[in-house]
């Protein structure tokens, strides 16, 4: 488990690092850490880690990869979460993601509040989903070189998510190899 939470907890901390930086999560990070996970769970327990490990993989680029092309979320973002999956196994991968969106709808809100531009926000996102689902008009929710009243970097978010996950799995008792 050392050795796991050790290698999240580097990629996690360099990827918050560039995205501060850079507003980029960098692949020379992402993807050692999805090729770390994969060997480490290979090693530790075999091909059922390897499975877990590959599954981890997939499953956050299959069910972000809409958020990701509406522009919700960044690629390197995505591939956070896969290299996340990668190195605590799928389920981990799956609870990190409900804590990464809940911790940063709190962080959004702090960030509206700082602003304040709470209502612009919502005005923004009410006239997107309108535009999008009622309309049909599919576009790109912001372009991530323009205004940036709208943007956080959501590593932050995924930072926040993982570290509660730990805390989750720890206390409630749910297992981490």
């Amino acid at each position: 488990m050392t050795i796991k939470l050790t290698v999240l907890f580097i990629t996690l901390v360099l990827s918050a690092y560039f995205d501060y930086k850079y507003f980029k999560i960098k692949n020379f990070v992402v993807y050692p850490a999805i090729l770390s996970g994969i060997l480490i769970n290979l090693i530790i327990s075999g091909t059922g880690g390897l499975k877990d490990s590959i599954f981890g993989t997939i499953v956050p680029f299959i069910t972000l990869f809409l958020l990701y092309a509406l522009r919700f979320l960044g690629a390197g973002d995505v591939k956070l979460f896969s290299a996340i999956g990668a190195i605590m196994g799928m389920e981990f991968g799956i609870y990190c993601m409900a804590h990464s969106f809940l911790f940063g709808a709190f962080l959004a809100l702090l960030i509206m509040i700082k602003r304040k531009n709470f209502f612009e926000r919502f005005k923004k996102l009410f006239l997107y989903l309108r535009n999008s689902f009622i309309l049909m008009k599919f576009e790109k929710y912001q372009e991530f070189g323009g205004e940036k009243s709208g943007i956080f970097r959501f590593s932050y978010a995924i930072l926040g998510g993982a570290i509660i996950t730990v805390i989750h799995q720890l206390t409630i008792g749910l297992y981490i190899v």
